[in-house]
């Protein structure tokens, strides 16, 4: 068993060796719709999130493009539903996307600006929560620059989520398409 584990962590290694990682945080809002036939109002949730990337450069196909696979923690500031129902949540999020650099093709830019597409999976954690899980897609752009030999990104994402409304809600909240977005900074290695 531990030869398997410290092959699995030389593997690891050996490909995360090949690839940028960057660290962020920020500022994210999600909301929930409440179903037509209940007497709940819809739910909006905002909090901080910490995240972490693996950008895969230098992919071969196209200059300035990077595969991006990561995840983030995002925890949600205690929302009142009605007099009697608060809920508490908090996301473990898994991503996976494409972030491509504008200066190849615009190279008088004075940053690094970029776009990205993304498709994450969170699932909820908590007693209190809302959501047990979703399923979101979308895209994002930000700029990248240099300050005191550090690499900072600052940007922000426009995702459309699809949650699962846990079952002691389901009647009241709807499993339907909401926009989540999210503001970030953070400093690549």
């Amino acid at each position: 068993m531990k030869k398997v584990v410290v092959t699995l962590v030389v593997a690891v290694l050996a490909v995360f060796s090949f690839a940028a990682f960057e660290v962020t945080g920020g500022y994210v809002h999600s909301s929930v719709a409440a179903s037509d036939t209940a007497a709940a109002s819809n739910v909006s949730f905002n909090g901080l999130s910490i995240g972490a990337n693996y950008l895969y450069e230098d992919l071969g196909f196209v200059e300035g493009g990077a595969l991006v696979l990561g995840g983030a923690f995002d925890y949600y500031f205690p929302v009142e539903a009605t007099n009697t129902v608060e809920f508490s949540q908090m996301d473990i999020t898994l991503n996976v996307g494409y972030r491509q650099s504008l200066n190849p093709f615009l190279p008088e830019l004075p940053v690094d600006l970029f776009v990205e597409g993304l498709f994450n999976y969170s699932f909820g954690l908590g007693d209190a929560k809302l959501t047990s899980s979703s399923l979101a897609f979308g895209g994002g752009a930000g700029a990248a620059f240099v300050v005191q030999n550090l690499d900072v990104k600052v940007g922000a994402d426009i995702l459309f989520a699809k949650p699962t409304i846990v079952d002691d809600y389901k009647e009241d909240y709807k499993n339907s398409f909401k926009p989540k977005f999210k503001v970030f900074a953070g400093v690549e290695f």
